[in-house]
């Protein structure tokens, strides 16, 4: 137990129940008591101030103990609240590691700040004894550094730029909780920067919970330094001419930021980023391979020292080399696995924590721009570095990449060359992810990285293409000299030059892995049958190639759902036609031969476009987005049905129609879509013709008048979640009405068995491509109630697979009619309980 004497104050009556209370998390126990003393010199016994500091008996080591600060967090636990303030990093993992150890009940009264240990406890004690709450005292711990910094006039020596200007007001401020689990990593935070960068407005960011920021929401970078993590509370501030419609865009998105469309990468302690010491690397993605070794050599450019006189023209030559950059990026990537990666990059290339301080260098130093850029470029990614989240600490390579992609338009250096020849097992050092998108499995069997992470881009963008990997194998590969190789990409093992009986060993594993894995791939059928013969169709939802590859080899009968809005999405203008016929073909030629439904553009609600001047709404839920917005932009509407068109020419493509409420909308749509069919004609461009049209079902009055629409419609594919959020009138992701998030609801499932009938009636084929296809149990009620047709993500195939083969379609279709009878989603799914 580390908590010290001072942990209990010993005064007749404690605190109320009413003020907050503090708990000091330290290295040192002389510190913490020390701090703790200082602060009761301004409150007196106001406060509980409690100490869980160092490690060891009676806390006499240096260190930190997290069974100790969980038994510190209750002796004070309030409705109020609890503030923890830290000294080091490190300390922040004792104190997340607590709160795994403490009740619900307790965690939720609980907040951590980063703030000074010891400016930031004396403000924090003086704030609660003035009876403030957490968010306030958090706030003021925060900004205790302020008086002494503004006092001697510190300058961060450029990193200033990360730091709001607090001397000025906000004209519009509001809170969103952001529910990703992985919370601002890079790629959620480049979807803020490129949002922020739409509105004429300055935009701020603060972490609440963790009393960080404020930061400028215009830089990856800055954001980065919050460290705001899953459930965090984010407060988005903003002030100039479109302040209010800035920060509503902006709590939307964090909202919405939920990490469901991530590339997954798998859970690691801190620290696993870094070169391993012990006998195994750190696995990145499975599997075992093993052939000769190539080194990659990347031949960095040298960088110029000469100053410049003429600065204004080395800012301009930096801003075309910015440009191209940029522009080189996003062409290189589109249609590419992971192009949601690269949008980090492009995002880092406009962040002024680089541009500015680049430009700053010229400006005073007289730097050259390639020199001036190049210092940016590591202070940057020294930034990164030093943060203790190992997601965070892992974007200092995407800096690095960048970085390089700049330097090679200033200085006509060209792009680092992959090896070329026979396949091999490729060793790197701290690969990085333009050129682990480049790897094609059937030349690379493996790659064995002497540096990097399991959560680098590159490791991502490894894992989606299947090519067998580990990191952190400094200390098991030489820097030179290896002629064969081999690893095993799930243990993390590593071969150099074994001998011939180890190496017999490997092959023989890289065997027996290869025919497992041809094996689940011919048992990965797109159908599936019930106990008693009744066929099930499995088909995938798609948001781009690396989607579409996962859903191929997991055996889907074709695509049930593309989702386009991805193309339209964290940009400044919307895509060209041209580039959506790119980006749609290289998706489309995944599933040649196979059935492949398009959803048109369906913005709006939480997908906000602000490029297209949408309209400030009360309830965007219920407002202009889907069809609707699409038939108000028709031509926006025309040009995506052209490059469906001309990218489906040889494939069998139908097109979805989100949000329609009634059977005019589908007769507009036809309109449009043969508007952009006879343009195409007319300018003489092959394409696809004619085109299946469908209606997604996911507002209430299309399910009512399924019956209707069917004369206008191919097929009905139903989107449960929003239909389930319209029905039970409850937005999904509330973080108060979860209990009504259930597809498997009576009133949801009598909406299903309407359009189901419908569509048996008039001959229209009815799947469902909302979340509830990929759950067991409501899949097998909606199986039961006549759905042949489930779309669901990749990973989710074989897990319905497996649970359709368990049932009777009899037996389902008892429990389904059974489920309408309930009075709610708990009870409906009684039934199916006896059947498992």
């Amino acid at each position: 137990m580390t908590q010290t004497a001072s942990a209990t104050p010993t005064v007749p009556n404690r605190p109320a129940q009413g003020t907050s209370a503090l708990v000091l998390v330290s290295h040192s126990r002389p510190l913490a008591e020390a701090v703790a003393a200082l602060a009761r010199q301004m409150t007196g016994d106001a406060v509980d101030i409690v100490c869980a500091a160092g490690a060891g008996d009676n806390g006499e080591t240096l260190g930190t103990d997290a069974v100790a600060i969980a038994q510190a967090i209750e002796s004070v636990d309030r409705p109020a609240g609890v503030v923890v303030l830290m000294d080091l990093g490190s300390a922040l993992l004792s104190a997340d590691l607590a709160l795994e150890l403490i009740p619900p009940e307790v965690r939720v009264n609980v907040r951590l700040t980063g703030c000074a240990f010891v400016e930031g406890a004396v403000a924090a004690a003086a704030s609660a004894s003035a009876g403030a709450n957490a968010e306030t005292i958090i706030r003021e711990a925060a900004n205790a550094l302020m008086p002494k910094a503004a006092h001697l006039g510190e300058d961060t020596d450029g990193t200033a730029v990360l730091q709001a200007s607090g001397d000025q007001p906000y004209d519009a401020s509001g809170e969103a909780t952001i529910p990703d689990p992985n919370g601002l990593h890079a790629r959620p935070a480049a979807r803020l920067v490129a949002l922020a960068g739409t509105f004429d407005a300055e935009i701020f960011i603060s972490d609440i919970t963790r009393g960080a920021g404020p930061v400028q929401a215009s830089s990856l970078v800055a954001l980065s330094t919050l460290g705001s993590r899953g459930n965090d509370r984010l407060q988005v501030s903003a002030r100039g001419p479109q302040a209010n419609d800035a920060v509503k865009a902006m709590l939307q998105l964090i909202g919405g930021l939920t990490g469901a469309d991530e590339i997954s990468a798998p859970a690691v302690a801190p620290g696993s980023g870094v070169a391993q010491t012990s006998s195994r690397a750190v696995p990145v993605a499975p599997g075992v391979a093993f052939g000769p070794a190539v080194y990659f050599e990347r031949t960095i450019p040298q960088v110029p020292t000469w100053k410049t006189e003429d600065t204004a023209a080395e800012i301009a030559r930096l801003k075309r080399a910015l440009s191209g950059a940029r522009k080189s990026i996003g062409a290189s990537s589109a249609g590419r696995t992971g192009s949601d990666i690269f949008v980090v990059q492009i995002a880092l290339l406009r962040d002024p924590a680089l541009v500015q301080r680049a430009e700053m260098l010229i400006a005073s130093d007289h730097c050259n721009a390639a020199a001036a850029w190049q210092r940016a470029v590591t202070e940057a990614a020294e930034v990164y570095a030093q943060l203790d989240d190992p997601y965070l600490k892992a974007r200092e390579a995407d800096v690095h990449d960048a970085g390089r992609t700049v330097l090679r338009f200033l200085l006509g250096s060209e792009q680092a060359q992959l090896p070329k020849g026979a396949p091999c097992i490729l060793i790197a050092d701290d690969l990085a992810p333009s050129e682990a998108a480049q790897l094609d499995p059937a030349q690379f069997l493996g790659v064995i990285d002497r540096r990097g992470g399991p959560t680098s881009h590159a490791a991502i963008l490894l894992r989606a293409a299947g090519i067998p990997s580990v990191a952190g194998a400094a200390s098991l590969v030489p820097v030179e000299g290896a002629r064969m190789a081999g690893l095993d990409g799930a243990t993390g093992e590593v071969w150099v030059d074994p001998d011939a009986a180890t190496q017999e060993r490997v092959e023989q594993r890289r065997a027996a892995w290869r025919a497992a894995r041809k094996a689940a791939a011919q048992d990965a059928s797109g159908k599936v049958a019930t106990r008693d013969g009744r066929e099930i169709e499995l088909w995938a939802n798609v948001a781009g190639i690396a989607d579409a590859r996962a859903a191929r080899q997991a055996g889907a009968v074709g695509i049930g759902l593309l989702r386009t809005e991805m193309l339209f999405l964290d940009r400044s203008e919307a895509p060209g036609e041209d580039e959506q016929v790119e980006t749609l073909r290289g998706i489309f030629d995944i599933f040649v031969g196979y059935p492949i439904v398009v959803r048109t553009l369906d913005a709006g609600g939480d997908k906000q476009l602000p490029y297209l001047a949408m309209e400030s709404e009360a309830n965007p839920y219920l407002g202009v987005r889907g069809v609707r917005l699409c038939l108000e932009r028709s031509e926006l509407f025309e040009t995506q049905f052209r490059a469906i068109l001309r990218a489906g020419q040889g494939h069998d493509v139908r097109i979805m129609i989100p949000m329609i409420a009634e059977a005019p909308e589908i007769e507009q749509t036809r309109v449009v879509l043969d508007r952009a069919h006879q343009a195409l004609v007319k300018a003489k461009v092959p394409h696809l013709w004619p085109v299946p049209l469908g209606t997604m079902i996911e507002v209430p009055a299309a399910a009512l008048l399924a019956e209707r629409l069917a004369a206008q419609t191919d097929f009905f594919s139903i989107g449960t979640n929003d239909l389930t959020q319209y029905v039970l009138a409850a937005e999904r992701g509330h973080p108060h009405l979860g209990r009504y998030a259930d597809a498997a609801h009576p009133a949801v499932l009598r909406m299903v068995q309407e359009v189901v009938e419908a569509g048996k009636t008039a001959g229209r084929p009815v799947s469902v491509c909302g979340e509830a296809a990929a759950d067991p149990m409501t899949a097998a009620l909606l199986v039961g109630l006549g759905v042949t047709r489930l779309s669901m993500g990749a990973a989710s195939l074989g897990g319905i697979r497996q649970a359709m083969r368990k049932f009777s379609f009899a037996a389902l279709e008892a429990a389904a009619h059974d489920a309408l009878s309930k009075a709610d989603a708990a009870g409906a799914r009684v039934g199916l309980q006896s059947l498992i």
